[in-house]
């Protein structure tokens, strides 16, 4: 357990978590060492911890930053379980993806560098690249992924199956009703972070979540599924929100 870094978290004040720079949580020493550690359990990476720390940093900030902000009337004792598992769930969503783009050997061929077409390689001659490329990548991973989307790393064949059903939604849904569905279905995030991660106040999600709400029950009766089943679960979600 993590008892020196939770004790703290739990003996400050409301102001004092409130204005807590989240620098102090996020590079304090019981931190380091586990930021580092999940890094390694999924990944064999030739990168040194300090390199590793450097390239969660920002986002773990970003992380620990809207947690305390979120948790501002939480008990004291679940702060640090707060603040830490926002850091965790950033690692894992994005962090591994972030250390991989991070690998040596990992980054694209770049022409540029080339002084003209006479030396461009051919097709065979960028076999090598490619082939040192995937294998930096796949030695990188202690398990293959099922699947990868935007640079995320997808093990869990659930989660997969519903980024497969938002992706089929995409083409009947907006910009911004999709973004709403992604964070929704994939990411699980509530309204109050969808609202700072989008720039838009809880009432703007709000209402997009509720025209998100009537179209998708929409595109269910047009599929075949019976209007009564579909009002029955509106109904469901509207008493899940009252309470």
């Amino acid at each position: 357990m993590r008892l020196v870094r939770s004790n703290w978290l739990a003996g400050l004040t409301s102001d004092q978590f409130l204005s807590l720079d989240p620098w102090e949580f996020v590079i304090h020493v019981e931190s380091q060492q586990q930021w580092v550690a999940e890094i390694r359990s999924k990944l064999s990476v030739r990168l040194t911890d300090e390199e590793l720390l450097q390239i969660l940093y920002p986002g773990i900030y970003d992380a620990t930053k809207s947690a305390i902000r979120n948790y501002a009337a939480g008990s004291p004792d679940g702060r640090g379980l707060c603040l830490i598992g926002y850091a965790l769930s950033y690692i894992r969503k994005y962090g591994y993806a972030r250390v991989i783009d991070e690998v040596p050997g990992s980054g694209a061929f770049n022409f540029a560098d080339l002084d003209g077409l006479d030396y461009a390689p051919r097709a065979h001659g960028l076999e090598p690249d490619y082939l040192n490329t995937a294998s930096n990548y796949t030695d990188s991973l202690s398990a293959l992924p099922q699947f990868l989307s935007d640079g995320i790393v997808l093990s869990d064949e659930g989660l997969q199956k519903r980024h497969a059903h938002v992706e089929t939604l995409r083409r009947f849904l907006t910009h911004r009703e999709h973004q709403i569905l992604r964070l929704a279905v994939l990411e699980q995030h509530c309204s109050v972070d969808m609202s700072s991660m989008l720039g838009l106040s809880e009432k703007q999600v709000w209402k997009v979540r509720r025209q998100l709400k009537v179209k998708l029950g929409e595109i269910a009766i047009d599929q075949g599924i019976c209007p009564r089943v579909v009002a029955s679960l509106r109904g469901k979600e509207t008493a899940a929100a009252g309470e």
